[in-house]
Order: structure tokens, then sequence, then C-alpha cells
């Protein structure tokens, strides 16, 4: 996040200096790392930009870009694209509503799957058998009055997404913020990740829920369409 001194980072790792010095080495000498004027160390190209440009997440997120703007402008929430690797959660783009309430600023989603719409998507993906194992033991967490503890009521919510490839999350993971997406698929029915809208509760009444669903679900489809889409498929070995 900002330039550090050796003697900072070998008390951040817990390291000797000696150690931390010698290490230093090594990532500066990989292109991991550089020295600025006054000697400190800071993070260089290739670790805050490991992936290059014509990466398929890379790809992707540049035909995303102008989805997520034409999606934030229609609706005024924020508009996010996440990609599944596994049962993690890459935030590829989001573009912030203008109530600027839920932004995204990591790149890994950490909300709960079983109360956000880019969780539930990706459990709508996945065998009765694997996502009992990602979601472990019900009760489930209740992070509002709104959440869906039980296993009977998530799973039988999870086929129905499955069926209809869009999510909804009213209030469940953080009181007065809602959200609603869908399921973003190759032609071949490849799933590899959601397209979102998330805000303020206001922005997500039964008739604009209603007015969103289309509108995100042809977006989706185009994207599903794109090169970069199948790309992505690919490197998931979808």
């Amino acid at each position: 996040a900002r330039p550090l001194t050796l003697v900072e980072i070998a008390q951040a790792t817990q390291l000797p200096t000696s150690t931390a010095h010698r290490q230093l080495q090594l990532l500066e000498q990989l292109g991991r790392t550089y020295r600025d004027a006054a000697g400190r160390h800071c993070a260089g190209v290739a670790t805050v930009a490991p992936l290059p440009l014509d990466h398929p997440l890379n790809l992707l997120r540049r035909d995303a870009t102008d989805v997520l703007r034409q999606l934030q402008t229609q609706f005024r929430a924020t508009a996010v694209l996440t990609v599944f690797l596994g049962s993690q959660r890459l935030v590829i783009e989001a573009i912030t509503g203008q109530h600027a309430i839920a932004p995204y600023i990591g790149t890994q989603a950490h909300s709960p799957l079983h109360c956000s719409v880019s969780g539930k998507l990706l459990l709508s993906t996945l065998a009765p058998a694997a996502r009992a194992q990602l979601l472990g033991a019900a009760p489930y967490l209740a992070r509002t009055p709104a959440t869906l503890t039980s296993r009977t009521a998530l799973f039988s919510q999870l086929e129905r997404i499955a069926k209809e490839r869009l999510a909804v999350n009213l209030e469940e993971n953080v009181e007065g913020i809602s959200a609603q997406g869908v399921l973003v698929a190759t032609a071949a029915g490849h799933a590899i990740g959601a397209l979102a809208l998330t805000g303020p509760s206001a922005l997500f009444s039964a008739p604009q829920r209603a007015a969103m669903a289309p509108v995100l679900m042809r977006k989706a489809n185009l994207l599903g369409a794109s090169l970069s889409a199948h790309a992505v498929a690919r490197l998931l070995a979808a």
C-alpha cells in the first residue's frame, strides 16, 4: 500500500533484518519489488499487475466495462461482474452507483455464499453435495433478520435460481443494502460468473427488480457470447 523501509518490512513479517534483506534482494532481482529514491522498497510491476494485457480475465474486463456502465446509468446502482474461480469469487470490474454505498474495493468477494447474489449464483451451479460441503452445517450464519438460515429453504431457493439464472438478495447480508443478479454463461452453457446490481434497498422495489431482470439477462447473454467469455471458460476448464 506504500513504500516501506527494510526495518518496517522486517517488523511486519517478523523476520530477522538480515533475512528480510536477502529476501528483498531476491524479489528485486525478480522484478517483484524496486527501491525508490529514498531507498524504500515498493511493489514492482510484476507484483501489482501480474497478468498480461491479453489474459482472458483482462479481455473480459474490457468487454464488460461498457456493459456495467450502461447498467449503472440506467438503474443508478453499483454494477458488478464477478468470475467464479472454483469456490472463490473474483471481482473483475465494478462501476459504483450514484449513492456510492456498496463500493467494491478488493478483487475478491468475501460476502457469505448463502446471503449474497454472486454466492447464490455460484451455489446454483453446483450439485447439492458440493453446496453442502461449501456451506457447512445448518443453521447458517444470520447476518440480518432476512438471512436464510435453513438448509431446506436455501436449497429450495437455489433450485429455483438454477432454473431461472436469477438471484436476489433483499437485505440478507447487510441491512439497507439489496442486490439482484444473473448468471453469466457461454453459449455452450459454461457458467463463468455473475452480473449484478447492488445498492440501497430503495432501488430494489418489486417493480424496479422486474425492470432490472430482463436487462440484466440481455447484458449477461451479450457478455456470455463474447470471445473473452469463451477464453475465460477455457481458462477455467469449464
